[in-house]
């Protein structure tokens, strides 16, 4: 009995010094697991009660959605696009800016295109002309702004073509891109939380061996 007593006591002694080890091991294993559950499963598996699927593969539909609302509310939103161009600042440098078109095109570009006008046209019959047809581009300017951005708007659905871009991108296509973008920092983070369960394990070994 006590020959037996010593044996079992041995390999005790013996087996607690693989503690570090099993430590180091357990580090890096949680840490591939993790990194592995992020993509893996890519489809809905069924085990018994439980689902499991993917983080990335499971959440990227409401990415999706999210991303897509986010940017057409704050980056491409037709609505402030439209209200930011009928502000009346941005309509004075627009019609600034059609008015020096439009004199160009009366003083200089119209009498290229028909040497003869210039023989019956004064100053003060281009200042005329320009003034008249400004007030009618002018009156123009709003509409015009409001039809183009209701057919972009129409046309374009920012929120849906985001959504179906990114519900378009298979898993194994985002995780090539994660495991090239993040593949060392997931080994160096393996090798810390490694190297963390070995000297937890070290410790673990002193104290059950002084204790």
């Amino acid at each position: 009995m006590v020959f037996c007593a010593f044996l079992i006591q041995h390999e005790w002694n013996s087996m607690i010094y693989l503690i570090p080890f099993l430590n180091a091991i357990f580090g890096w294993s949680i840490i591939s697991a993790l990194s592995w559950f992020l993509f893996h499963p890519r489809t809905k598996k069924n085990f018994f009660i439980i689902e499991l699927q993917g983080l990335i593969p499971k959440k990227l539909p409401e990415w999706g959605k999210h991303a897509g609302s986010y940017v057409s509310k704050n980056f491409l939103n037709i609505n402030k696009l439209k209200e930011s161009l009928l502000a009346p600042e941005k309509l004075s440098r627009i019609s600034l800016m059609l008015e020096s078109k439009v004199d160009d095109f009366l003083r200089n570009k119209l009498k290229e295109k028909i040497p003869v006008f210039s023989m019956f046209v004064t100053d003060g019959l281009v200042d005329r002309m320009r003034e008249i047809l400004m007030k009618e581009l002018e009156a123009m300017i709003p509409e015009l702004i409001n039809t183009i951005a209701d057919d972009l708007e129409k046309s374009y659905d920012i929120e849906k073509l985001i959504n179906e871009k990114l519900e378009s991108y298979a898993p194994s296509y985002i995780e090539e891109i994660f495991k090239r973008q993040a593949g060392n920092s997931i080994t160096q983070l393996k090798i810390f939380c490694a190297f963390l369960g070995f000297v937890l394990g070290l410790l673990e070994v002193l104290l059950l061996n002084y204790s």
